[in-house]
């Protein structure tokens, strides 16, 4: 499906996002979880590790309504650029995780958010994603 900013939210589902090929190589043991937000589509997976310390989330979540300005946090920002869009990689406030936030338009937005296990992969694994995902955003 080809999709554009202005695709309606409810046609878009980023669990269609993450290739097979990807969930494969980060041993994710959950089906995505969709969930529908007021203005916004988010999924999330779940990779359950041996050791629970290097176990992990992945929520992938467009924002219609939010631009990469409107990104809440108080953390350092990295510019990146992914494909053909820009962005930023920052850790999370809890620094518990790495957000890669790429810019579609000026008032929206997907960011790629990776929760949990090793501190030293969070923004590897989240660029990962980035980087599999961005072809598939509106």
């Amino acid at each position: 499906m080809s999709t554009t900013a202005t695709t309606p939210v409810a046609a878009i589902d980023p669990c269609e996002w993450l290739p097979d090929s990807v969930v494969r190589e980060l041993e994710i043991t959950t089906p995505a979880r969709p969930k529908k937000l007021k203005a916004g589509a988010s999924c999330r997976w779940r990779a359950e590790k041996p050791v629970i310390a290097d176990s992990f989330s992945i929520d992938i979540t467009y924002y219609q309504d939010r631009g990469l300005t409107d990104f809440k946090g108080d953390q350092p920002r990295t510019p990146v650029r992914v494909g053909q869009h820009e962005g930023f990689q920052t850790l999370d406030d809890s620094k518990t995780g790495c957000v890669v936030a790429l810019g579609l338009t000026d008032t929206s937005s997907v960011d790629i958010y990776v929760l949990g296990g090793p501190e030293s992969q969070w923004c590897a694994t989240a660029n990962t994603v980035a980087n599999q995902v961005e072809s598939k955003v509106p």
